[in-house]
Formats: structure tokens, C-alpha cells, sequence
């Protein structure tokens, strides 16, 4: 049975590979997935941050004191002056504590556009003192939104990577005299989020792992289950080789007899006596017999190990039936000059049970135990309780059985190393019965020493 296994098993192993394969790529890329979209989300956050900062502050700018600023110093080379003028000095500190206050790491300045919009100035820095100094580059949705104000999602300008947003500076005619941009360097920006980020895809990396043991895991148990059904197939097969390769051989032997002995009798009918043909008939009927209870055995076997027989379970008491049994073998017993003593409480407490099939244990047990004791030899049927359980014991003083043997008596058509053995089918009857009544037995033997049958079944408690 070994054998058959490894090309299943090597299958498996394939299979399970691969998975393990295909979780490991998923597990990659939906991390680096997983990263981007978490860099993406964190800008957009981040984003919004900016916009608020940059739309509060430029709420609470004057557009006319800017204005007022632009046309008092209209010129790069008046910057010592302008920031000297109380008005740039309150602006700025305006700016400075917002900056402080939201811990925004980078600039926050005011641009100004030219009447012709074709140039762009800086206005007040919070970093730097740039009073109408050109901006040489600037980023086209600075330009081209000056008039409307918004978000720029991010920009490469001067050698730097941005995150930049900005809001219109308005006067009382609601007309944009400056911009109020808030920026962000994206290093500084990934400084920060980088711990929150790597937060997220490490947690989305665990729920991928757990889905991918799970995944794993349901593979291989679909791969072992689908490994049994191809192991129990083959062994189906090959029980049924076994089957009919036993069956054959056994059926054969009591058929060769039945067979011979009637030729004997319809060839030379007219030369036998009247013993000598009563006695070909009398052993063509032990034949007959014999074959009979073999195929009787088949049958309630092949029911048993497929389930068609369903227990018609009901109150029993074991010690009666066990009574019973031991009576019909006695006579079989004295004929092999064999004791048969029995040792049975009168108040053992009921069990649970098919009546028939414990009957056929019981049976099946007792005739083992008569066919193999030598004359003189003795067998002893006992019963008692003990925790919770009534127990059948049937001991015989009989030849054994051999240890390599002892483990296999409950295997079909297993016959031990002994000219007394059966059909092989009697002991693995008791086996299926008694799983079905999910019973407890077991076997002690020796060579030359004989053996012990135990079972017990739970005590029927009261409804």
C-alpha cells in the first residue's frame, strides 16, 4: 500500500509549492501596492493639511494692507525698509505663528504677480527676506490658478520635490492682490509619515500573511483529502483483488468436495452401499453448509463495512444473551471434550444494542475459542460492570495465538500460522459490530497459552 502513495505524495508536494510560490509573489507585490497607495493617501492628507493652513491664513491677511505694502515699496532694493514698516512686521508674525503653531517644517510666503501677468514675486517669507525679488521658476498651476487659488499636489522646482498649496490674499473689493503659499518639502514630508506609512503596510503585509497560512493551509488539507480518496481507491482495488483472490480459494475447497463426492455417488451408485452413500451425501451437506455460512459471512460483512446495516438498537440485558449463547455451545463444546464454564451476574444492568448483531459477536467469539481448544482444555465466559460499563470476557486455555499474528486477527481473510484457521472473516464481523456500537475491546494471546476476549458497552441510563 506504500508504493502507490508517492506519486500522490509527489503531486502534493508540487501543488503546495507553487502556492506557496503564488503567496509569496501576491504577498510582494501587493506590498509594493500596498506602500504607494499608502504614500498617495498620506500626500493627499498632507495636502489638505497644507490647504487649510494656507486658506486660514490668508483669510486673516488684509489684501489691503499687502497692497498697501506693494505700493510703499515697490522695489527689491527698499526690502531693509519694508521690513522695518510695522504693517510687513505684523503680516509676518501672522505667518510665523501659524507656521509654529501647525508645525509646517517649510516655507509659508506671499507671491504677487505683475500688472501683465508675466512675472511672479515674492511677497513676505516666514524664512526668508525676498521683498519683490523675481521667482526665476515656478511651478505653470501657480500661474495659471493665481486668480483662483488651490491645491498644487506636487512639483520638482529648483531641485526640490514639493508638496505646495496656496490660497488668494483679497481686498475689500474681493479682488487677488497676493497668494499665500504653504509648502513642503517631500523629504521633510516622508520624515514624518514614513513611520504611519510603513504602520499600514506592515498591518496590510499581516492580513495578506494570515489570508496566505489559511490559503496555504486549505491546500493542503484539499491536496491530503484528495491524496486519501486516491489512497482509498487503490486500496479499494486492491481489497477487491484480495477479495476475489480469497474468496476464490475458499469457496473452491467445500465446491471440489460437493462436487467430487456427487460424481462419486451418481458414477457408481449401482456398486455403493447404502452407508457409503449416506455418508458422500452427509459430508456433500457439511460442504453445502459450510459454503452456505462463508457466503452468509460475505454478505453481512460487506453490510456492515458499507453501512447498509443500520443497528435496531434497544434495551438490552447483555448477561442474558451472553446466557443464551453459552448454552447453544455447549454440546459443541462436550464433543471436543472441552469445559465450558461461565461465570454471569443475574443483575448485570442493561446496555444499549442490536440484540442480533452482539449475539453474532458473542457467537463469533465463542466458536473461535471451542475451534481452537485441544481436548481437556477449558473456556470460562464472565461478565461484570466496572466504570460506568458492562464487560464480556471470554478466556480459553486453547493454543494461542502467535505474536506476529495478534495484530492482524481482525483483518479480512487474515488466516494465522495454524491448519485450524477459518475464513478469515468472523473476527473482522466482531470488529465492525463492535465499532459500530462504539464499544471497547481488545485481545491478550500467547502461543500455547491461550487468549482472552474482552468488550464492554456504556450502561443504559434511564430516559
Amino acid at each position: 500500500m506504500n508504493k502507490p502513495s508517492v506519486v500522490p505524495q509527489r503531486f502534493s508536494n508540487r501543488i503546495l509549492i507553487l502556492t506557496f510560490i503564488a503567496i509569496l509573489l501576491i504577498a510582494i507585490i501587493s506590498t509594493v501596492m500596498s506602500y504607494k497607495s499608502q504614500v498617495r493617501i498620506s500626500e493627499e492628507k498632507e495636502l489638505f493639511k497644507l490647504d487649510c493652513i494656507a486658506n486660514a491664513v490668508a483669510y486673516k491677511i488684509s489684501g489691503e494692507e499687502h497692497d498697501y505694502l506693494v505700493a510703499t515699496y515697490p522695489d527689491s532694493t527698499m526690502r531693509s525698509k519694508a521690513e522695518l514698516d510695522s504693517v510687513y512686521m505684523k503680516i509676518k508674525e501672522l505667518m510665523s505663528g501659524a507656521q509654529q503653531m501647525t508645525k509646517v517644517p517649510s516655507e509659508m510666503y506671499t507671491v504677487l504677480n505683475d500688472p501683465n501677468h508675466a512675472k511672479l514675486f515674492f511677497g513676505i517669507g516666514t524664512m526668508r527676506n525676498e521683498w519683490l525679488s523675481t521667482m526665476d521658476v515656478f511651478p505653470a498651476e501657480l500661474k495659471n490658478d493665481f486668480e483662483k487659488g488651490g491645491m498644487v499636489r506636487s512639483y520638482e522646482v529648483g531641485g526640490w520635490d514639493k508638496l505646495s498649496a496656496f490660497s488668494p490674499i483679497r481686498d475689500a473689493n474681493n479682488n487677488v492682490v497676493s497668494v499665500l503659499q504653504v509648502e513642503e518639502t517631500r523629504d521633510s514630508f516622508m520624515g514624518k509619515a514614513r513611520e504611519q506609512i510603513m504602520m499600514s503596510v506592515f498591518l496590510s503585509l499581516a492580513f495578506i500573511a494570515v489570508i496566505g497560512i489559511l490559503m496555504y493551509f486549505s491546500v493542503r488539507n484539499l491536496l491530503k483529502r484528495q491524496e486519501r480518496i486516491a489512497l482509498e481507491k487503490m486500496e479499494v482495488e486492491m481489497l477487491r483483488s484480495e477479495l476475489v483472490s480469497n474468496v476464490s480459494h475458499d469457496l473452491r475447497t467445500p465446491l471440489a468436495s460437493i462436487h467430487g463426492y456427487l460424481e462419486t455417488v451418481l458414477m457408481k451408485q449401482d456398486t455403493l452401499s447404502k452407508e457409503e452413500v449416506s455418508k458422500y451425501l452427509n459430508t456433500s451437506l457439511q460442504s453445502t453448509e459450510r459454503l452456505r455460512v462463508m457466503v452468509d459471512e460475505l454478505f453481512d460483512l460487506s453490510k456492515l463495512e458499507s453501512k447498509e446495516r443500520k443497528l435496531n438498537l434497544e434495551k438490552l440485558s447483555l448477561g442474558e444473551l451472553l446466557s443464551d449463547v453459552t448454552n447453544q455451545f455447549r454440546v459443541n463444546a462436550a464433543e471436543k471434550n472441552v469445559s465450558l464454564l461461565s461465570e454471569i451476574p443475574k443483575d448485570l444492568p442493561p446496555v444499549k444494542g442490536d440484540v442480533a448483531l452482539l449475539d453474532r459477536v458473542i457467537q463469533n467469539i465463542l466458536g473461535n475459542a471451542i475451534k481452537f481448544c485441544n481436548s481437556g482444555d477449558q473456556i470460562l465466559v464472565r461478565a461484570g460492570t466496572e466504570n460506568e460499563k458492562v464487560w464480556v470476557e471470554i478466556k480459553d486455555s486453547g493454543i494461542g495465538i502467535h505474536e506476529d499474528d495478534l495484530p492482524h486477527i481482525f483483518d479480512r481473510f487474515h488466516k494465522g500460522k495454524t491448519e485450524r484457521s477459518g475464513s478469515g472473516i468472523g473476527l473482522a464481523i466482531v470488529k465492525s459490530v463492535l465499532e459500530l456500537h462504539e464499544a471497547s475491546y481488545t485481545v491478550k494471546s500467547k502461543a500455547s497459552e491461550g487468549t482472552i476476549f474482552k468488550f464492554s458497552l456504556p450502561i443504559h441510563k434511564k430516559d
